[in-house]
């Protein structure tokens, strides 16, 4: 059964993992030849989709954590729900209902307060101020559909409709918007048609999957098992919005108090980092389920295993990316027409893909206490150190401009993952750290000093072949011939094998 349910998460993990790998390759090509033509307009964009991810949790009212907890306690012989999706459907009406109430009531004095902290953009953001309930609304019910699909072990659809589908939608918005066929308001309908178009795309796939029913069953929540329900969301609507504000804040900020300039010379910098934890997403999404299942089954041996085995590859894969980005970037970026913005975003995604390795180093850390009888203390946690953080974000961006929210970031990660790190260990005794680590740091101290030591070319594309050769032999080659992630290997090897190739290293 082991080897099945690691299986699961080998296949799943794989695909999804290429699924996400192709969509950051086009993310990475619109950033380098698209969306440097007006760093102001792509900023608008990233602002909009940024503000209505931040608020989102507001409206879900912890719907998701629910969906992710209860489903392994619920579930039936045939899988299904047992009426958990057509509650769910009710608890986020309740709640998208309730948020779009309290934002109407407040909204002309919260965009009062964004107008007189930044007047340059306070006509961009006037203009769809008043769309995000609607905005909002959709992201959270687009969210819900990915938890729920995703205790059916079945991650790899949602991926292509969650992460392929903007990586081709947004860039066309920008084309439409930058060759003048649509303006500011014309921009927040193509981003509110992109969410239904992805909402539309999950209902039909859980259609397909059969485990579409809006039936109720009202009879199991009842009594004891519905007040811990609903007392569970709301400490999980806590800790979504400190994550929220955590780690999504960042645009918003950035767009509310300098420019929408700077914000897509950040986002620039944040879709490269986001490179670093692309598989991270992809293992993180199909172990909950796992993590939940253990839980239930009080199979604490197999989440210590589970623990372990996740940092261990993640945190390989996370260094063998950072390492691409410290030893080819720079050539790379070099090859474009004018790598200014670029350059500055590259020294940006340096810090935020630091915070995102150190992030990966601790494994599922955050998915193992906030499913623990625990989960009170992350949620509180989470959100005591967002409000740092958005203190932080503030001092910094007035002090260091769009280099302000990285470097926040990497204090807060680095300080939430400590404690989750000890926290674990205090309640667990169980850490996610190995000697099997070991090489994979001195193998990555290696290329970094030989790249560092050798002279220049002065030609990008031979220089970035270099750096590509360094990554190749110093890193790759040594850990796949060692297997210095033995489950990460055998994933590897398992991907070649469906596609009928056999891995070139034995």
């Amino acid at each position: 059964m082991r080897k099945k349910r690691m299986g699961v998460i080998g296949r799943q993990g794989t695909k999804l993992t290429i699924v996400n790998f192709l969509g950051v390759g086009i993310g990475v090509l619109s950033t380098l030849f698209l969306y440097p033509k007006d760093p102001a307009l792509y900023g608008l964009i990233a602002y909009v989709i940024a503000t209505g991810t931040l608020f989102e949790p507001f409206a879900s009212m912890g719907i998701q954590v629910i969906v992710l907890r209860y489903f392994s306690r619920l579930k039936t012989d045939n899988q299904s729900g047992n009426g958990l999706f057509a509650y769910a459907l009710l608890h986020l009406s309740l709640g998208i209902v309730f948020f779009s109430v309290f934002f109407w009531l407040f909204s002309d004095f919260a965009l009062s307060l964004v107008k007189q902290v930044n007047a340059q953009d306070s006509k961009n953001i006037d203009l769809f101020f008043h769309f995000i309930p609607v905005l909002v609304g959709l992201l959270a019910l687009q969210n819900l559909l990915n938890y729920y699909i995703a205790n059916y072990r079945r991650i790899v659809i949602p991926g292509i409709i969650l992460n392929l589908l903007p990586k081709i939608w947004i860039p066309i918005a920008f084309l439409l918007a930058y060759h003048g066929f649509i303006d500011s308001t014309g921009i927040v309908y193509v981003v509110l048609a992109m969410v239904v178009v992805s909402v539309t795309g999950l209902l039909v796939y859980l259609k397909w999957l059969g485990h579409l029913s809006f039936k109720p069953q009202w009879q199991i929540y009842r009594g004891s098992t519905l007040r811990e329900m609903v007392t569970y969301g709301l400490f999980g609507l806590l800790g979504v919005v400190g994550t929220q504000m955590a780690y999504r804040i960042d645009q918003s900020m950035l767009g509310t108090i300098l420019s929408m300039k700077s914000v897509g010379i950040f986002t620039f910098a944040l879709t490269i980092a986001m490179t670093i934890d692309m598989p991270a997403k992809s293992i993180m999404n199909i172990s909950g389920p796992l993590i939940s299942d253990f839980f239930e089954k009080g199979e604490m041996d197999k989440i210590k295993e589970h623990y372990h085995k996740i940092a261990l590859n993640l945190f390989s894969v996370g260094l063998f990316l950072y390492l691409g980005l410290v030893l080819v970037a720079d050539d790379v970026f070099m090859l474009t027409k004018d790598p200014t913005n670029l350059l500055t975003a590259r020294k940006i995604a340096m810090i935020l893909a630091f915070a995102k390795l150190v992030d990966m180093l601790t494994g599922p850390n955050d998915l193992i206490i906030g499913i623990s009888r625990y989960y009170r203390f992350n949620m509180i946690l989470i959100l005591v150190l967002s409000l740092g953080n958005i203190l932080l974000n503030y001092s910094f961006i007035r002090k260091y401009g769009v280099f302000g929210p990285a470097m926040a970031s990497v204090g807060f990660i680095v300080t939430f993952n400590f404690i989750k790190v000890i926290f674990l260990w205090v309640k667990f005794r169980m850490l996610p750290f190995s000697l099997a680590m070991l090489p994979l740091m001195i193998s990555a101290l290696f290329c970094a000093g030989i790249h560092y030591f050798l002279p220049r070319m002065g030609y990008p594309i031979i220089d970035g072949l270099i750096g590509g050769m360094i990554l190749l032999l110093g890193y790759l080659v040594p850990l796949l011939y060692w297997r210095w992630a033995p489950d990460l290997v055998k994933m590897l090897e398992g991907g070649l094998g469906s596609l009928g190739l056999k891995s070139p290293i034995k």
